[in-house]
């Protein structure tokens, strides 16, 4: 990560995994072999600033996921910090607004999540992921995020230049962009779908606003762009407002 520009696409590749590990909990149907390759074989998950271990390679974390409840979630990233580290390596922080329904309602937390990452010649992966609930989630409403964490991915997976990328909506984005937003309120699973994706950069020419058509099927990785609808172009203090 020699450059601001390849720290930028580090950082998208990081987000991009990110939005993968939850919206994976959020719809059922998912494939956990395919899902698993997003961590390094000796991945560690634990808890509670560590005081907790649920996994410490692809096998437990595989037993783990196992065990994981089949209630409706939803994960919404509030807040993320990245930075590189030596030897192909980086951090991504993260405050996340969790939510759960259950018989007796909506339970939700804020959960600190701390993760480590690989960036190598086979891929970005995570080397270990903590999670700590650090305060109480008081909305009685649910808030969705699955087609949102779904969009999120892909978006930041062309924004970091991958392999098999929707070059169109890297092209339309722009590789300045560094934050992203989206609206995307369906039913979790939606084989298609809109979605509204917001967009500011690193530089001073503002943002845009992205109107999609995506088709889903929750076995895959990431959703499939049809077709971009309509695309907007922002000032600077308009963008994400």
């Amino acid at each position: 990560m020699t450059s601001s520009s390849d720290r930028l696409r580090a950082q998208h590749d990081a987000l991009h995994l990110a939005h993968r590990w939850f919206a994976f909990f959020e719809a059922p149907g998912g494939d956990l072999e395919r899902h698993l390759e997003i961590f390094d074989p000796q991945v560690r998950l634990s808890g509670h600033q560590g005081r907790r271990l649920f996994a410490d390679d692809r096998d437990s974390l595989a037993a783990w996921f196992s065990t994981v409840p089949g209630e409706r979630s939803s994960h919404h990233i509030l807040h993320a910090t990245f930075e590189s580290a030596p030897r192909r390596q980086s951090r991504l922080n993260m405050l996340v607004a969790y939510q759960a329904v259950r018989p007796e309602g909506v339970q939700g937390a804020i959960i600190r999540y701390e993760t480590e990452l690989s960036h190598g010649p086979g891929g970005t992966r995570f080397l270990a992921l903590d999670k700590t609930p650090i305060l109480p989630d008081t909305q009685a409403n649910f808030a969705p995020s699955w087609a949102a964490n779904r969009v999120l991915a892909l978006a930041h997976a062309a924004l970091a230049e991958l392999p098999g990328s929707d070059a169109r909506l890297r092209e339309t984005l722009g590789a300045s962009t560094s934050q992203l937003q989206v609206r995307a309120n369906v039913p979790e699973g939606s084989p298609r779908y809109h979605a509204l994706l917001s967009a500011v950069g690193t530089d001073a020419a503002g943002g845009c606003h992205l109107m999609l058509e995506l088709e889903d099927d929750v076995s895959g990785p990431l959703p499939a762009l049809s077709r971009i609808i309509q695309a907007e172009r922002t000032s600077q203090h308009q963008s994400l407002a």
